[in-house]
């Protein structure tokens, strides 16, 4: 008779990480991207990577925003973490924001960005339909551009997601691209992210450096969210990326208090 599975030996005990090692991992991470081993053990290895990993990416962004704060007070200008306060306070009450910005948005752009990063040819065709079904119309708005063409580009990148299932050459070509160039496609997918944070600063009147500086803390946070992707697991990078999105809100509301 077969053993069952929680009867077999017990996994050797694994010590937790440590933070400077941490650091150093997600360095050399930041300078050459590559797959790294998916972590298992989530009470002695992930719970405290994920600890660290926040508190590593709260005390960079802190420094980059007061940074940034600073420049544009020198330059005079508003800093803006999202849009506009007074806009923001007016238009939207307080849970139906809440619900949006740090649950169904973290979710959104994690299956968007971070899901791919693991080659699936399925990963990339949900990313893609996601894509175009919560960000399409509002990028189509945004450039005035006529529905015609919004629907020609949709079932052009539809065609490119579903191409891969049909054509196995196409298949071979896109795998062997992921695979050999993955920082290329690792630093496309956090520069994208942060690209599609300019739609929270539209009609803000800022010269066009000024507004790519507004999501360099985006860039950065979505290194971490890869990394996080990468090492612990989708679900965690959600978390994170929630957990993200409440501390900006909460600065919002404060400042606007």
């Amino acid at each position: 008779m077969k053993t069952p599975t929680f009867y077999t030996k017990v996994p050797p005990y694994v010590a937790p990480p440590a933070l400077p090692d941490t650091l150093r991992q997600l360095w050399e991470f930041a300078l050459r991207p590559k797959v790294v081993p998916r972590e298992q053990n989530i009470v002695e290895t992930k719970l405290p990577l994920i600890f660290q990993i926040t508190f590593i990416e709260m005390a960079i962004q802190t420094a980059l925003l007061v940074g940034l704060a600073f420049l544009y007070d020198t330059l005079g200008f508003e800093y803006l973490i999202t849009t506009s306060k007074d806009t923001l306070a007016s238009a939207f009450p307080f849970f139906p924001l809440l619900v949006t910005v740090v649950l169904l948005a973290p979710l959104t752009e994690e299956i968007i960005f971070r899901l791919p990063l693991v080659y699936s040819r399925g990963f990339l065709f949900v990313a893609v339909f996601a894509l175009l079904l919560n960000f399409g119309p509002l990028v189509m708005q945004t450039l005035e551009a006529s529905m015609v063409y919004f629907a020609g580009g949709a079932l052009l990148l539809l065609a490119l997601a579903v191409w891969p299932f049909i054509s196995r050459r196409l298949q071979a070509i896109v795998y062997l691209f992921w695979k050999r160039h993955f920082g290329f496609v690792f630093y496309t997918s956090a520069g994208l992210f942060a690209l599609l944070h300019l739609l929270n600063y539209q009609e803000t009147g800022l010269p066009l450096a000024l507004l790519l500086l507004l999501v360099l803390p985006k860039f950065v946070g979505g290194i971490f969210l890869g990394y996080t992707r990468l090492r612990l697991g989708v679900g965690w990078s959600v978390a994170l990326h929630m957990f993200n999105n409440l501390v900006a809100l909460m600065l919002l509301y404060g400042m606007m208090g």
